[in-house]
């Protein structure tokens, strides 16, 4: 996520129209008058719940885009953004680089409740240590934590 950040550029324009989309978590497409191209980002998980979307009309505002889309602006593509606004920028990246699939996310799923499944024979075999209960917390809390993001 520190290399992907650091490949981002901040690109300014007033907010032209903006398109909402009628998924559960809904993510908003829009244009900037300064640009032919239209910006979109598909944060689609419960955290996105937690970002404002633009709205029409919006004097100077400041997103981000990664570098080597920067040739995109003059064209008639769409274009991902990052942090619409800047309080943002962490879960657009947490987004990008954590959930390119779904594939990903029921493999570390599984890896945890594997680990944890061992964490709780441990704890079976050797009563006495509580650094397996301690272990068995911690994979509870990330398999929870990957199940609802």
């Amino acid at each position: 996520m520190v290399i992907k950040s650091y490949a981002l550029e901040k690109i300014q324009g007033t907010v032209r129209d903006v398109h909402a989309s009628s998924n559960r978590i809904p993510y908003h497409t829009f244009s900037l008058e300064e640009y032919p191209c239209s910006f979109y980002n598909k944060g689609n998980g419960t955290l996105s719940l937690l970002k404002t979307p633009p709205k029409q009309g919006e004097q100077s505002v400041s997103l981000m885009i990664q570098s080597e889309d920067r040739s995109l602006l003059n064209s008639n593509e769409a274009v991902f953004y990052f942090a619409f606004h800047q309080k943002e920028k962490l879960i657009d990246l947490y987004y990008s680089v954590v959930r390119p699939g779904i594939f990903t996310h029921f493999t570390f799923l599984f890896f945890y409740f594997l680990v944890l499944l061992l964490n709780v024979l441990g704890a079976y075999l050797y009563p006495k240590q509580n650094v397996f209960t301690h272990f068995i917390k911690g994979y509870l809390l990330l398999i929870f934590l990957l199940m609802f993001l």
